[in-house]
């Protein structure tokens, strides 16, 4: 090959990379924008089609079908090119939306929901594959902060686009008019990934326990009466079991590497969503705040962990000792934050609720520190294969990422709502279940705190590495 042939390759792959870059950064702000957009037509739709009554079966609906596809995702990119799946599910998210659009009554309008659900399920694994095969490891660190970094925007843009469209026009028209930008972005991403050069095992698709995790997750939202609180059991454990069949063999106890990262990532983002996505329940029905007073708290910890972890993903921490000083004292920020949140609670009475605004926004601001501190550079720990190996391939870390990921933060926040909404007959008080609430989201803290001292660790130190994948 000439120096010439050279140059242009080199240009042509430096061209690619950084058009995949742009590409899944543009999907990561749409589906910011999505989440705020579905957060404001919610209500908007329940008016229109008289559908206030079925909120939980929207959210099982949700819900239930991300966790049947999350877990095929590895299969699927194992078996078939990245492109084409891009643009299948990209497909049916369209079909989803314009499902959503056109429904005459709120069962049509959750039907469209389950529809966007299944495929956001497999594009989340899909995405992080397009990450990992298609990307050098600097640009890699670099997506992963930006991805933070968008979302400063998507918090502004979303709740903007969604008003002013339902506003103008209807909030149908809000549902489709931003999915031409998300085809065009999935579109350039199908076209930039590089396919798989080397072959794989066969292994067949995990339809049985993806049934059961998505089975279980249903069961959570379950509104049975006094029997909530044993269905939300079952549903707990069913989940738990199926995860851990699905993710890579040695997870659960492993004591270091990639491993061990995938269980700090599961139990940090139970503590953090845990603690983060309750907010406004806390707020309003707990403390009595009104909208306009606690909606800078609810922003807070999306904003601060935007923030921090476009910082800290732009300047990964340069080795294991560098990413132990970082990772665990950001866990610790993140239990501070719960700290605050449970003094906020016990010391604040409904009565006399001014001072809780403060105390929420410290809280909430501490969480989002925390979390944008470590998210950048525990992500990069997964996604960045050893040197030494330890048995578990690039579409297989994706699908466990999101999976690790995903359960911790079902699993905590549907808990969380359960309890805040019932208190499943034990507490009637609603302070009274907060404080509850964050007093048992400490010891999950403590052992946020252990798993990610634990995934700071390589096999060189310490204990000999954990056998390959099973």
């Amino acid at each position: 090959m000439s120096a010439e042939e050279a140059t242009t390759r080199l240009r042509s792959e430096r061209a690619r990379v950084l058009l995949l870059a742009g590409s899944l950064l543009s999907i990561e702000l749409l589906a910011g924008m999505q989440r705020y957009l579905s957060q404001t037509v919610l209500p908007l739709m329940a008016a229109d089609l008289d559908g206030r009554d079925l909120y939980g079966p929207l959210d099982a609906a949700a819900q239930a079908p991300m966790f049947l596809m999350m877990p095929i995702g590895a299969w699927l990119l194992s078996r078939f090119r990245v492109g084409r799946l891009m643009l299948a599910f990209t497909l049916l998210t369209v079909l989803g939306a314009v499902l959503c659009a056109l429904a005459p009554s709120v069962e049509v309008f959750v039907a469209g929901t389950a529809v966007r659900a299944l495929a956001a399920g497999a594009l989340a694994t899909i995405g992080l594959g397009a990450i990992s095969r298609g990307l050098p490891a600097r640009h890699r660190q670099l997506v992963l902060a930006g991805m933070s970094g968008v979302w400063v925007v998507s918090s502004v843009l979303g709740p903007v686009y969604a008003v002013a469209v339902s506003s103008a026009l209807d909030w149908r028209w809000a549902m489709v008019l931003y999915l031409p930008l998300l085809v065009l972005a999935r579109t350039l991403v199908a076209r930039s990934v590089p396919e798989r050069s080397e072959g794989v095992p066969h292994e067949p698709a995990p339809w049985g326990w993806s049934l059961a995790l998505a089975g279980g997750s249903a069961a959570l939202s379950l509104p049975v009466g006094a029997w909530s609180g044993a269905a939300l059991v079952l549903g707990a454990a069913v989940v738990l079991w199926a995860t851990r069949a699905l993710l890579p063999g040695g997870v659960i106890g492993a004591r270091e590497g990639r491993r061990a990262a995938l269980g700090a990532l599961g139990v940090t983002a139970s503590v953090y969503f845990g603690a983060s996505m309750v907010l406004s329940v806390v707020a309003h029905d707990a403390l009595g705040l009104s909208a306009g007073r606690f909606g800078v708290v609810i922003a807070a910890p999306g904003f601060c962990w935007a923030l921090t972890g476009l910082w800290c993903g732009a300047h990964p921490a340069a080795d294991q000792a560098a990413l132990r000083r970082r990772v665990v004292p950001a866990g610790a920020v993140v239990t501070a934050g719960v700290v605050v949140l449970l003094a906020t609670t016990t010391t604040t009475t409904a009565r006399d609720p001014g001072p809780a605004l403060a105390g929420l926004l410290v809280g909430g601001a501490l969480l989002g520190l925390g979390m944008g501190s470590l998210y950048p550079d525990l992500l990069g720990r997964l996604l960045t294969r050893p040197e030494a190996g330890d048995g578990i391939s690039e579409d297989r870390m994706a699908a466990a990422v999101v999976l690790a990921e995903t359960v911790g933060m079902a699993l905590a926040t549907t808990t969380a709502f359960t309890w805040l909404g019932t208190g499943l007959g034990l507490v009637e008080d609603p302070l009274a279940r907060a404080r509850v609430l964050y007093a048992a989201l400490l010891p999950l803290a403590a052992l946020m705190l252990l798993r990610l001292a634990a995934a700071t660790r390589s096999p060189t130190d310490g204990d000999p590495a954990i056998g390959a994948d099973r």
